[in-house]
């Protein structure tokens, strides 16, 4: 029964790893180092392209520009949501003319925007996003390019160059194509080809392996960061940048069982709603197992409630670094607004009532009526000017009057009538 779960968990961890992973060159309108004076484009700068566009050139976030001058052939994409802005602008600050865009091919294995695979997510970090020893790596036909291959040793499954799968190794095969088909340049000395072997590993251990034996340092220099949309955003191991979510950190021996953990985090994941979150489970160097959470249409929090239920649900024997963001941006603050509206709201209507009783001038309405309609526009009058006449009980209404003018005054008769009282 053992071996039987043993073999199980190698064809697990084979197949979660294994996949194939296709270098491209990093075309994003988003990043400084594609235009000839490494700046992003400003609102009065006027955008040329090349005449032709080998590649698609992604804008990926929000931009102002005085215009384009488009190429006669390629293809230009626009992410999600993202608003563009043409037209001169007032920004002193930048000057009008033409920016250069330069549709580079060259890059580093150790860059993660140049490589593209399925098992990539949202929240897989950027350390992960290059090919790991059980990945076939893929170099797509008809394209030139000038690759920077890593300074340190790496393992891959397989190389696929121009269609040819390369079974020996990649020096090997550089030297038996010095130039093949005059599509590719590998940006180094001949001795360094070794630091890419092909080597046909499996998994072995219960609690995973890293992606790569030997840690590679990730080049951040091409990353476009998006600004987070959360009051603390947090940075997990690998990342090239700040995000919004929830992600742990714990300490794993041999004993560690990753399919359980794995089994684990799906339920806590299925509790919230697994179709509004994504997470990538990792297993970092030094045995240590990484997860990271997100929200799929923003966040919203959800991610950071996984990840501290996921924290109290871990036994107390794995010590675990928890890391979550704080509220979104848009709710940042709320209690405080509320206040200061309600606030400015009491005093408006102090003010209104202090303008209204001490500040406006008297309004007088001239009797244009008879008199017994006269008593109906008393109330526009703040203040009466009217005597009101106390008179004796034996007292009558004057003559002519048509209506009851006196009332009795009850402190007549009291103690206090020995006041004279005068009409």
């Amino acid at each position: 029964m053992y071996r039987k779960r043993v073999l199980i968990l190698l064809c697990y961890i084979t197949t979660t790893l294994s996949a194939k992973v296709t270098w491209l060159p990093n075309n994003s309108f988003n990043l400084p180092n594609n235009f000839d004076d490494d700046k992003l484009p400003c609102s009065n700068k006027t955008v040329v392209f090349p005449e032709v566009l080998t590649g698609n050139v992604l804008i990926e976030s929000h931009i102002s520009v005085s215009g384009f001058i488009l190429p006669e052939n390629g293809e230009i994409l626009l992410a999600e949501g993202v608003v563009m802005g043409l037209g001169p602008s007032e920004d002193l600050s930048c000057t009008a003319g033409n920016v250069y865009y330069k549709e580079k091919n060259i890059a580093k294995w150790s860059q993660p925007n140049v490589w593209s695979s399925p098992r990539f997510n949202d929240a897989t970090p950027d350390a992960e996003r290059l090919p790991c020893f059980d990945d076939v790596v893929i170099f797509p036909p008809n394209s030139t390019f000038t690759l920077e291959l890593p300074e340190i040793f790496q393992k891959v499954k397989a190389i696929e160059i121009n269609g040819e799968n390369i079974s020996t190794t990649l020096k090997e095969y550089i030297l038996g194509h010095p130039n093949p088909a005059q599509q590719y340049i590998l940006n180094q000395s001949p001795y360094q080809y070794t630091h890419v072997a092909i080597r046909n590993n499996e998994c072995n251990s219960r609690s995973g392996c890293p992606c790569q034996p030997y840690s590679l340092t990730t080049d951040c220099s091409p990353k476009f960061c998006e600004k987070p949309t959360c009051a603390d955003p947090i940075q997990p191991i690998g990342h090239c940048c700040k995000i919004c979510g929830g992600a742990i950190v714990i300490n794993v021996d041999e004993s560690f069982d990753i399919m359980k953990f794995q089994e684990l985090v799906e339920r806590i994941v299925n509790t919230y709603g697994e179709d509004n979150l994504i997470y990538h489970i990792g297993r970092l160097q030094k045995d240590r197992v990484q997860v990271v959470v997100l929200d799929k249409y923003g966040y919203d929090q959800t991610s950071a409630k996984v990840v501290s239920a996921l924290s109290n649900n871990l036994e107390k024997s794995l010590r675990s670094d928890m890391l979550v963001s704080g509220i979104p941006l848009a709710k940042s603050g709320l209690g405080g607004k509320l206040f200061i509206s309600m606030f400015f709201a009491v005093v408006m209507v102090m003010a209104g009532v202090y303008v209204y009783y001490y500040k406006l001038p008297q309004i007088n309405i001239p009797n244009i009526m008879g008199r017994n309609q006269a008593h109906m526009f008393s109330r526009f009058n703040r203040r009466t000017e009217s005597v009101v006449s106390l008179t004796r009980r034996d007292s009558t209404a004057p003559i002519g009057a048509r209506f009851a003018t006196a009332f009795r005054n009850p402190l007549y008769d009291s103690k206090r009538g020995r006041v004279l009282v005068e009409e």
